[in-house]
């Protein structure tokens, strides 16, 4: 497939006179299962995914996102979603006896149709009922939300759904799935790290064996391309992440300050690494202060292999003012079975939840095309 979508870019720049883009496509499956409590949940899932770049011929490459299609337990705007409307309508009989309404069926007997259309029969007077279906729904392909400008000196980009949440350092979830934690009890205590996706630009760059990014967002709300960001209850965020090598150690400083009217949240992060054994060994502290609580986490994971297998173990506490902590365990075993395809396992346990389940496991399969 791949050959053939370059084969088709190739034919298509040249009747254009031009064979600068570059196409790329990527695409994936996945088939997982989680036991949690009494419940056994099953998960099948794929994506599809396009995306655009094209040389400048003066030092600047520009690449564009394209479109992008998934489907999993994850989903959010990728599919579509809502209900069935119907339009109302009754049905009477010569007498104004009620034969038939959209809600409740057909009177003394009969299943109520989703579509169905009467038309002055013999049994009807001149009332008319047609119920239809249409879908409330809307499908978001997350396409062309963002374009990117690289140089030599670094990366701007600018799109609708940009994401600033640098702050954001924790190592303890090392889980892949987002159907391993599903159903787990709520977490008395919980990281807020406010609005950190919108409308926005980010740049990022390095310098030695340091890196730079900066993000702003001209309106901190994920989903739509706002044309007026100066308008009035348009809220802001702005966010900065360096990393600089500290000896035989890597460290990452992240700040983000959401500046939400009457819900502003600032966060502080730090994280860094360092080879232990035959692994590597990472810790985080991240701070949260919003309008309703302070909140503190301290996480650290351990990635090694085993042969041929990657495994990871995670472990973080979570503080928040007035709630008692929440402590979250988690690890993950993948193993390769051939290009592009790996079988892995996981497993959670989170205490100092409100009510619900505390732990489960998972087993899943992976394939990219």
């Amino acid at each position: 497939m791949k050959k053939l979508i370059a084969i088709i870019s190739v034919l298509a720049a040249g009747f254009i006179g031009t064979a600068k883009a570059d196409i790329t496509m990527s695409a994936g499956s996945n088939l997982e299962m989680q036991s949690i409590g009494s419940s056994t949940n099953l998960s099948i899932g794929g994506s599809l995914g396009f995306a655009f770049s094209q040389d400048l011929g003066n030092g600047i490459t520009v690449t564009m996102s394209g479109l992008s299609f998934g489907n999993d337990v994850a989903v959010a705007d990728n599919i579509a979603t809502g209900g069935i409307t119907t339009t109302t309508g009754t049905v009477l009989n010569a007498t104004g006896t009620v034969l038939y309404t959209n809600a409740s069926g057909m009177v003394g007997g009969g299943a109520a149709s989703a579509n169905i259309a009467v038309v002055n029969h013999a049994a009807v007077t001149t009332n008319v009922m047609i119920a239809s279906v249409s879908h409330t729904g809307s499908i978001d392909s997350d396409a062309f939300e963002q374009i990117s400008f690289a140089s030599a000196n670094g990366t701007l980009t600018y799109g609708a759904d940009v994401e600033i949440d640098y702050a954001d350092l924790g190592v303890g979830d090392v889980l892949s799935s987002d159907l391993t934690d599903t159903g787990l009890g709520t977490a008395s205590s919980a990281l807020s790290l406010g609005a950190t996706t919108g409308n926005g630009i980010q740049y990022a760059t390095s310098f030695g064996g340091s890196s730079l990014t900066i993000g702003y967002l001209m309106k901190n709300a994920s989903g739509a391309d706002f044309f007026d960001t100066s308008a009035s209850g348009n809220s802001n965020t702005m966010a900065i992440k360096t990393a600089v090598p500290v000896g035989p150690l890597s460290a990452t400083i992240g700040y983000t300050s959401d500046n939400t009217a009457s819900a502003t949240n600032n966060t502080f992060g730090i994280s860094t690494s360092m080879a232990a054994g035959n692994g590597t060994l990472s810790v985080a502290y991240v701070s949260s202060d919003n309008q309703t609580a302070d909140v503190t986490q301290a996480s650290a994971k351990y990635a090694t292999t085993l042969g041929s297998a990657s495994l990871a173990v995670g472990y973080s506490t979570t503080d928040a003012t007035g709630s008692s902590n929440t402590n979250l365990m988690t690890a993950t075993i993948s193993q390769s079975v051939g290009t592009g395809a790996s079988v892995f396992a996981e497993f959670v346990n989170r205490d100092g939840v409100s009510s619900g389940e505390t732990s489960a496991v998972l087993l899943g399969s992976s394939f990219a095309f």
